[in-house]
């Protein structure tokens, strides 16, 4: 029996690569590197100014570097735990396509954006203008977060075995926060020094509900 030699080379469809459907690590790496980078950015804010005497140094403590190190931790905490919410996100995705790492770029474009507004309201701590701004970086960078996650769970990107009330759980993790700096825009204009330690109270949200995404996962 004659055996063709076309019927002897296998057939790899797994090896096709399709251009919608792309691999994820990559833009983890990226991410991974964008957070880490920004991260350092933030403490170039604290500058202490040479060739003070004891008394200006005290008093620049003071009123400059204690109120500059309150935003840093502030801002330190808050990009954070957008990495981790991202971290968490990632972990799941098992597929990316175009759309989707442009959704990422954006939502890395608003992070990096970070160290100015929050640079601004460290120099400008409770003028209404300052909390706003830091409030409108935090806001969008929320608004495309949850976009990216939205996206991916209705092109099934995400891993099967997430179900919909981890889904769930991962969505309200990013909507409530931003509810908070959404409210916090009208009460800036009430020009009140409490309003910029409201930024605070996201971080509790993203904590409990971490916890309830661990509690889920067990």
């Amino acid at each position: 029996m004659i055996v063709s030699p076309f019927s002897l080379a296998p057939v790899k469809k797994s090896n096709i690569i399709h251009f919608t459907e792309l691999n994820v690590n990559r833009i983890q790496a990226l991410t991974d590197s964008v957070f880490a980078i920004v991260i350092t950015i933030l403490s170039l804010a604290l500058v202490v100014p040479p060739g003070e005497n004891e008394h200006n140094l005290r008093s620049f403590m003071l009123d400059q570097i204690i109120p500059k190190l309150f935003i840093f931790f502030l801002g330190f905490i808050v990009v954070g735990a957008f990495w981790v919410d991202t971290h968490f996100n990632h972990h799941h995705m098992v597929k990316t396509n175009i759309f989707s790492i442009w959704l990422n770029i954006f939502f890395l474009m608003f992070i990096c954006l970070i160290p100015f507004s929050s640079g601004f309201l460290a120099n400008y701590l409770y003028t209404t203008i300052s909390v706003i701004v830091y409030s409108i970086n935090l806001i969008l960078v929320s608004i495309l977060h949850l976009a990216m996650l939205i996206y991916s769970w209705e092109k099934k990107f995400i891993d099967p075995n997430v179900d919909k009330s981890l889904y769930h759980n991962m969505c309200w993790r990013i909507i409530l926060p931003t509810i908070i700096y959404i409210l916090i825009i009208p009460l800036a204009f009430l020009e009140k020094s409490w309003v910029v330690y409201l930024f605070i109270a996201p971080l509790f949200f993203q904590i409990l509900f971490g916890r309830a995404n661990r509690a889920n996962q067990k």
